[in-house]
């Protein structure tokens, strides 16, 4: 009888500690599909020129690119810019909308170089290259939504008023593989946006960035 009882009870054992492995497993699925669905994200975007204002301002082979990381808790921006005029102070945001209909600066971006409103400013060197950054802890992007990345003059220049967009590049994702997920349909070359080819966009160096 004794044997008998020592038997079950090692059975029982066993049941119990294949069920709290199974438990276990199950949490530590659960925590890695938690984990996984705050993964860092990674948009893509390539600048190229405005136009007429990018013509006018002669700024006509303005290009870049811009990389922006969605991570869980700080986020990051990078943007290179070739073809500028040289030794130029320019302004940059991160903007809600796509380059066809721009929309205002997104809020909770930190540029490095930024003016007294907030907004991003690069300078360029005497090659007429810029190269720049910004960080975010409460960016999180919108799969409904746009983004995109514009470059602005930051003073009146042949003509073309200050804040104007003389160069800009939709925010797409990027894939494991290296190519780009459209983030709705995309179009960088010589265009122009919703505030037309002159008209300064809202936000301006005078303007506080909200």
């Amino acid at each position: 009888m004794r044997g008998r009882i020592n038997h079950q009870g090692a059975s029982m054992t066993r049941r119990i500690t294949v069920a709290i492995a199974s438990i276990a497993a199950l949490g530590i699925a659960s925590i890695a599909s938690a984990d996984a669905g705050h993964s860092a994200k990674t948009y893509k975007a390539s600048l190229d020129a405005v136009d007429p204002a990018a013509t006018t301002a002669g700024l006509a082979d303005v290009v870049g690119h811009a990389r922006l990381v969605d991570a869980k808790k700080h986020d990051k921006v990078a943007l290179h810019v070739r073809n500028l005029a040289p030794g130029t102070l320019y302004l940059w945001h991160v903007h809600g909308g796509s380059c066809a209909a721009t929309g205002a600066p997104v809020a909770g971006w930190t540029y490095r170089t930024h003016d007294a409103g907030g907004n991003g400013t690069l300078t360029s060197n005497a090659s007429g290259n810029a190269n720049t950054k910004g960080t975010s802890v409460t960016f999180t992007a919108d799969p409904a939504k746009r983004y995109s990345v514009n470059v602005h003059v930051a003073a009146p220049t042949n003509g073309v008023p200050a804040g104007t967009i003389i160069a800009c590049g939709d925010l797409n994702a990027s894939k494991a593989s290296g190519k780009s997920k459209p983030h709705g349909s995309s179009d960088n070359s010589r265009r122009g946006d919703e505030h037309g080819p002159n008209k300064p966009h809202p936000s301006q160096a005078h303007r506080p960035k909200s």
